[in-house]
């Protein structure tokens, strides 16, 4: 499935070197029949024949010329402008109840944009904003709230129609139908005791940020509403609450802790509350997104990283017939393994989970399973998705050339060379470009990238080595075996710390001219830091 293009010029580069063998072959040829004929008299026979020379190439060399190979300086086109929407689009509940959406605006364009938010509704329709300004590539989370009026009839229903425009290119807008729904009320007979009414308010939910033991607490009010009993709580990994719902039932507080949670590769969780009074429960509240601690040792097969067919796990490819990724397992252990075959291929894997919110750390355990010259792996972070495919499995340019995930991000370069020489080249990515005409790699990174983000380990290169990041809102810190080794700020890169917020991580691999470049990761464990 590699771009004809790219392939045609391997074979072109190909032919080239073996014509021009063949003519050196020749040359050499002539030059030895005419120096044997007049030998006698141009080369005294006590003289010694000249030493040949073969040129060396040195690690920095070699290190330039795979820089050259994978990366560009500027962006190649015009900047193009887009927009998508995505996210839950419709809701069946009762009159006066409140019901909350929980969308995400993209924008897939190739540059900074902002986008005004507006709306038609019948019905009172409120989203958290109607301005928001995205990076090229990146999406923002946007609640929208629909009140349901209390004089509703079962079977009323309200369609709002949400429409994002870019303030870049006006004529690029995207709009997403928001359907509400209203069905049968419980109807009680009258009595002659005045009952008890219900709350007809919603709680207002929010939750702290996980703190390093993955612990969090969820907090909530209510206002005016006297004849209260209780609240109830509920968590789910489903953001509309289908499947796998956990419910508490909780006293008058208005404070609840959730320390039962491990550090795992299932790290999202979502709230919602309401409270209860007179034996009647009111509406729920606004739900709360909270992204914990991810750890994966790799003993589950179904986490993400790889599929069937080894490509499930892949986000960003050179040459689809030359890459994979997939679970290693031996006695109980586990391994992650992410591979690249061909001559300047390099590829992204991910399960698309998010990181925890700023400050986070990342520690992974790796080491390069295939030993060659320049052959590289490390972690990606900082990586961005707009929630549509990645990649887009439906043609050659989705799947090369798409704009729905890591079009920016952080990579730990680890570059092999000999069993004690391992180079770290930082990677700050802004922009990833696909241009097989462009020689080398036919994806390109434009960045951060160049000989100033350079450090030697100095390490035993070719077994396990334990890798940590840390990332707070001030610097990147990155540690080999517990050693502060390189720290990445704005004091020379002012751009440095540009995607810290976006929350996607992976695993890179990659290759210079020669091929197979094995990458083998032992666990990622990414935590909330405390300061």
């Amino acid at each position: 499935m590699q771009d004809n293009t790219y392939k045609e010029r391997r074979l072109v580069l190909g032919i080239t070197a073996v014509t021009a063998l063949g003519l050196l072959l020749l040359l050499v040829q002539a030059l030895v029949t005419a120096v044997a004929a007049d030998s006698a008299h141009t080369i005294p026979q006590s003289q010694p024949a000249a030493q040949v020379v073969t040129p060396t190439v040195t690690f920095d060399e070699a290190l330039a010329a795979y820089i050259a190979g994978h990366t560009i300086q500027a962006p190649v086109g015009e900047p193009t402008y887009g927009a998508a929407w995505s996210g839950e689009t419709m809701h069946i509940s009762y009159p006066g109840e409140t019901v909350s959406y929980m969308l995400v605006l993209s924008n897939t364009g190739s540059t900074t944009d902002t986008f005004d938010i507006t709306y038609t509704a019948a019905w009172n329709t409120t989203p958290s904003t109607t301005t928001v300004t995205l990076l090229a590539g990146d999406g923002a989370e946007i609640q929208v709230n629909v009140n349901i009026p209390g004089s509703a009839n079962s079977g009323d229903s309200d369609t709002a129609v949400l429409t994002a425009t870019s303030q870049g290119q006006i004529t690029t807008t995207a709009t997403i139908s928001l359907t509400t729904l209203v069905q049968d009320s419980v109807v009680y007979l009258p009595i002659t005791l005045k009952p008890v009414p219900p709350p007809t308010g919603a709680p207002v939910l929010s939750a702290t940020r996980p703190n390093s033991s993955n612990h969090w607490q969820m907090n909530w009010t209510l206002e005016g509403y006297p004849y209260l009993s209780g609240y109830q709580l509920q968590e789910s990994q489903n953001a509309n609450f289908a499947s796998g719902v956990t419910t508490i039932d909780l006293g008058t507080v208005n404070t609840k802790l959730i320390d039962t949670h491990q550090p795992s590769p299932d790290n999202v969780f979502y709230y919602r509350i309401r409270a209860y009074g007179g034996g009647q429960y009111g509406p729920w509240s606004n739900v709360v997104k909270v992204v914990s601690a991810y750890y994966d040792e790799f003993t589950n097969t179904q986490t993400g990283w790889s599929g069937p067919t080894l490509k499930e796990g892949l986000r960003r490819l050179t040459f689809l017939e030359e890459i994979d990724s997939w679970y290693e397992q031996t006695s109980g252990s586990g391994w992650l393994i992410l591979r690249v075959e061909d001559s300047w291929d390099w590829a992204i894997a991910s399960p698309m989970r998010p990181a925890p919110a700023v400050p986070y750390s990342i520690e992974f355990r790796s080491m390069p399973a295939n030993l060659g010259n320049l052959v590289s792996h490390g972690v990606v972070f900082g990586g961005d998705w707009n929630n549509q495919a990645c990649p887009d499995w439906s043609s050659l340019q989705g799947l090369y050339a798409h704009t729905n995930c890591f079009n920016h991000f952080y990579t730990t370069n680890l570059i092999w060379y000999s069993d004690t020489n391992m180079r770290l080249l930082w990677e700050r990515v802004d922009e990833v470009v696909w241009c097989p005409t462009c020689g080398g790699s036919p994806l390109k990174r434009l960045g951060d990238i160049d000989g100033n983000n350079i450090v030697e380990l100095a390490i035993n290169a070719s077994t396990w080595n334990d890798y940590r990041v840390e990332v707070r809102q001030t610097d990147i810190k990155f540690y080999v075996n517990n050693n502060l080794r390189f720290t990445y700020n704005t004091d020379n890169h002012p751009q440095a710390l540009a995607w810290i917020n976006s929350p996607y991580f992976g695993v890179f691999a990659s290759t210079d001219e020669y091929s197979n470049s094995t990458g083998r990761f032992d666990y990622i464990k990414v935590t909330p830091l405390d300061n």
